[in-house]
């Protein structure tokens, strides 16, 4: 794994304590950082990186890119549906497997966790899963940062439909946090865990050099940056941006039908999104911090004003301020919420 240059997290600094303390558990016992961004990941992602690295493109595949927790899922229902004619039978299946998470078998150990969601996990990985899709054009679904993505996408030699989805990172750290410990055993509050992302120690690692690392590519033809805040103020407006990006013709009463099915409460009861499967199998095992918690929570603009505390609010805007000066990034509204 020269290539990926991986060092330990270190664990006796705060940073170090709060991951030992609150992230590690039998899911994962380590993180490392790896590559050249330093993203921060759970150890077993190593058995997967050369698979990863080496990965067969296609130029008709369809990506969604992202840092994890700003609208994926959401913007992954939306365009399946889209290349799929609406076919609402057809997404009755769930979207993990009609659209494959490319890196999860690295994320954390569960195979009872997968089996409940009907994946071959103990067969085959999620990379294969992904690569050995029985249609095209194949749904790949990453959180991976641009820098360890496969090789063909990195150097040009492939060119497939990549959707970025961004939100604010305050409303981004509240929501994983959250999704950290209702699925990946943590067991941290969102101050603490607040701290581990601005430190680039979360999960995915930083936030800012995820983003940029898509966001120099935004004028590539193959490449759509979208925005959870636009797809709250108006959907149907997005859906036509996704679809027309797509090359596929909706009508209005198409996106009509569709902005009602993606709506939140619809989104929240439909059981091929929402990974009720999943979520009841870990708390069948005891293994859900947040009891009451759910794959899609609020869907809240600005949730964060409800939940971090004013000294961590007036950091995260220094931090933010700090990261997005000298970049185009300061343009963009959604960074000043």
């Amino acid at each position: 794994m020269d290539f990926l240059n991986v060092e330990k997290i270190p664990t006796e600094d705060e940073i170090g304590t709060i991951i030992k303390e609150r992230i590690l558990n039998k899911f994962c016992n380590e993180y490392v950082l790896i590559g050249e961004d330093r993203t921060s990941l759970p150890v077993q992602y190593l058995r997967y990186a050369k698979q990863i690295k080496n990965f067969e493109v296609l130029n008709d595949d369809i990506w969604i890119t992202s840092f994890p927790k700003t609208g994926t899922t959401w913007a992954q229902e939306m365009i399946w549906m889209i290349i799929n004619n609406l076919d609402f039978d057809g997404g009755k299946e769930s979207l993990t497997k009609r659209f494959p998470f490319l890196e999860i078998s690295g994320l954390f150990e569960h195979k009872k966790a997968f089996a409940a969601l009907k994946l071959p996990i103990d067969k085959y990985s999620s990379v294969d899963l992904a690569a050995n899709q029985n249609s095209r054009p194949r749904f790949i679904k990453t959180h991976l940062p641009f820098s360890l993505l496969p090789d063909q996408i990195k150097n040009g030699t492939k060119t497939p439909k990549m959707i970025y989805v961004v939100r604010n990172p305050k409303d981004t750290c509240i929501s994983l946090c959250h999704h950290g410990n209702l699925l990946q055993g943590w067991k941290i509050d969102v101050n603490n865990f607040a701290k581990l992302f601005m430190a680039e120690k979360s999960i995915y690692g930083s936030f800012w050099k995820h983003v940029l690392g898509f966001w120099k590519h935004r004028d590539s033809s193959n490449t759509l940056f979208i925005k959870y805040e636009d797809m709250k103020a108006d959907l149907p407006s997005i859906i036509g941006k996704v679809a027309n990006f797509l090359e596929i013709q909706l009508t209005e009463e198409q996106i009509e039908i569709l902005t009602k099915h993606l709506s939140f409460e619809s989104m929240k009861k439909n059981n091929a999104v929402n990974w009720e499967d999943y979520v009841g199998l870990l708390r069948k095992n005891n293994f859900v911090y947040e009891e009451n918690g759910s794959f899609i929570r609020t869907g809240k603009v600005k949730q964060y004003k409800e939940e971090l505390s004013p000294e961590i609010i007036e950091q995260f805007d220094a931090w933010i301020k700090k990261n997005i000066a000298g970049t185009t990034l300061e343009d963009e509204y959604i960074f000043n919420l």
